[in-house]
């Protein structure tokens, strides 16, 4: 597994642990930094979150993360906010943390079926090879194309299940598109 060590998202993931420890819900890495755990070296400049937040608490764990000394721009923060969303940094120049709050029954599958991965900085919980797939397919960015090819060389998916959660969200056309059937 391809570490993040001398990277410049060091500090933020080691406070990211600190935050995911105190905060009472189930999170999971996804985005970038989950294709470097899981598949390969890549750059990325930030790091993305699925977080179960209660509904109504949202605030508390803005606060929390203002108790651990995260900084935020509260007009933007106020908008996210009523979305579930939330842009973070852990210190001024650190990288920035996009929490997404798990608000369909996918998502929260997405958590549950998180492992907890040594990132050589950090350990985190870290979204599923095949729940990134399908993330990746979902957002269906020139970037995530390429890292949907290369989920696709590391092998060893769950085909049935990816082919399941696949038609569940509307995706297996693409799904097939670049796994073939």
């Amino acid at each position: 597994m391809p570490a993040v060590e001398g990277s410049h998202l060091e500090e933020t993931l080691r406070r990211l642990e600190v935050l995911l420890q105190r905060w009472p819900h189930a999170a999971a890495v996804i985005g970038g930094v989950a294709i470097v755990a899981r598949v390969r070296p890549r750059h990325t400049d930030d790091v993305d979150v699925v977080v179960v937040v209660p509904s109504g608490a949202g605030q508390r764990f803005l606060d929390l993360a203002h108790e651990l000394g995260w900084t935020d721009e509260p007009a933007e923060t106020k908008l996210l906010l009523e979305g579930g969303l939330l842009h973070l940094s852990p210190s001024p120049g650190g990288a920035a943390v996009d929490f997404i709050f798990v608000d369909s029954t996918f998502l929260q599958e997405v958590v549950e079926r998180s492992s907890r991965l040594d990132l050589g900085v950090a350990t985190l919980p870290v979204v599923s090879i095949e729940d990134l797939l399908l993330l990746k397919l979902e957002a269906h960015r020139p970037e995530d194309i390429d890292d949907i090819l290369a989920i696709k060389d590391v092998g060893g998916l769950d085909l049935d299940r990816l082919r399941r959660d696949a038609e569940q969200l509307g995706l297996l056309d693409r799904l097939e598109l670049y796994l073939g059937s």
